[in-house]
């Protein structure tokens, strides 16, 4: 019996091997996914209702699909939502001239639907398209906070990792701020909005966040009076040291 037992393992002894390490690589293949999926979980804030919409603009929307670093995630949600059926990914320059005119109608289908879609399905097709590629920092004045997702994490990577409060004005991704805001000025074709950091008994007094907001943005040109509770999805431009303020472009602002 023993000897026949050398005798099988002199001969199976590779395969034998081979099974060993497919398993292994399976373990460690499953184990890795479902780290991975722990980690996105941790970072993937609940998906927020956006609220009405009270200001839009529409050329930054489509500057941002033309311009933006998430061209690709947007015309993969509008190629979705128009039904069509073509390629999800934007030509690259080794492919051929077919592509190339598939990249032109591509743009051409995005453009139109920004141009002529209401303007609630403008703001979700690009709140999504920045979801999906985690180009998102969530941000509540009220109470000083800031979601730790992905976009986060990849801040903090950038500058060297730690647990370091996060400072606004180096956020080079979009940011979703909440906060209490107030008309503060008309300049123009432009009105200013101000929200405070935190919630002082004058809202007037220290740090603000800045949004100035185009006229022809404003849906029905109304805005609430009195300080009002919304969220702006924009872009941050600069600390304004001197006035204490915080300007960020609005894209899109809801209530």
């Amino acid at each position: 019996m023993a000897v026949d037992r050398a005798l099988w393992w002199s001969v199976w002894w590779p395969w034998v091997l081979v099974w060993c390490v497919t398993a292994l690589a399976i373990v460690v293949a499953v184990g890795s996914v479902g780290w991975a999926w722990r980690v996105r979980r941790r970072y993937t804030p609940a998906r927020q209702v956006p609220g009405i919409t009270f200001y839009l603009h529409k050329k930054s929307v489509l500057d941002l699909y033309q311009a933006g670093g998430y061209g690709d995630a947007i015309s993969r949600e509008v190629e979705e939502r128009v039904g069509t059926q073509r390629k999800r990914k934007l030509g690259v320059a080794w492919r051929s001239a077919n592509a190339a005119g598939e990249h032109s109608s591509e743009r051409e289908v995005v453009s139109r639907y920004f141009t002529e879609a209401d303007p609630i399905a403008v703001i979700g097709v690009l709140l999504d398209a920045l979801e999906a590629a985690d180009g998102v920092v969530h941000v509540d004045l009220r109470d000083r906070t800031v979601v730790d997702n992905v976009a986060v994490a990849r801040l903090r990577d950038r500058s060297g990792g730690g647990p370091a409060p996060v400072r606004l004005r180096g956020i080079d991704s979009y940011v979703s701020i909440r906060g209490v805001f107030r008309v503060a000025d008309h300049l123009g074709s432009r009105t200013v909005l101000l929200a405070p950091f935190g919630d002082p008994d004058d809202p007037e007094d220290g740090p603000q966040v800045r949004l100035e907001c185009h006229h022809d943005g404003l849906r029905d040109g109304d805005l609430p009076d009195g300080p009002f509770q919304a969220r702006c999805l924009g872009k941050v431009q600069s600390w304004k040291a001197g006035r204490g303020e915080l300007v960020v472009r609005p894209v899109a602002i809801f209530q």
